[in-house]
């Protein structure tokens, strides 16, 4: 940890991990912590348990993979960015245990993303255009 930022920006999570919200979920991906863990209520949803952990982690890494496929030959500032993920007081489980995540693409419209990506969407997932984005869902 850098000695020149606050202790008190990091987020402390239950695998013991500490991340800055601008730190990527995947080395070499586009989604950064602030993506999962910043609702767009304001508030800051950290995981108490390590299984939302994991599942945010996973959820992460199969948007990463979708990306690949929606963003191909773009710039890598071009990228599906989730708008609403990790909420533990949504009233919805998916939302609740962060396998679900609202995204939109930043340069492309839902319909054009919708129809690239779901050849690519396998059974256990959900994908569907929504009132606020891209509904995605996994398991």
């Amino acid at each position: 940890m850098s000695k020149h930022l606050s202790p008190d920006v990091f987020f402390d999570l239950p695998s013991g991990n500490r991340v800055h919200p601008w730190r990527l979920i995947h080395r070499d991906g586009t989604i950064m912590w602030k993506h999962a863990l910043w609702h767009p209520n304001g508030y800051t949803y950290i995981p108490s348990e390590q299984s939302h952990e994991a599942h945010i982690i996973k959820t992460a890494q199969r948007l990463e993979e979708l990306n690949c496929w929606a963003s191909q030959g773009l710039e890598p500032w071009e990228f599906l960015q989730p708008t609403n993920w990790y909420c533990i007081d949504h009233e919805l489980e998916p939302f609740q245990k962060g396998y679900a995540c609202i995204f939109k693409h930043t340069s492309i419209g839902n319909a054009l993303i919708l129809k690239t990506l779901a050849p690519h969407i396998q059974d256990h997932e959900e994908l569907k255009e929504c009132e606020q984005g891209l509904y995605f869902q996994r398991c």
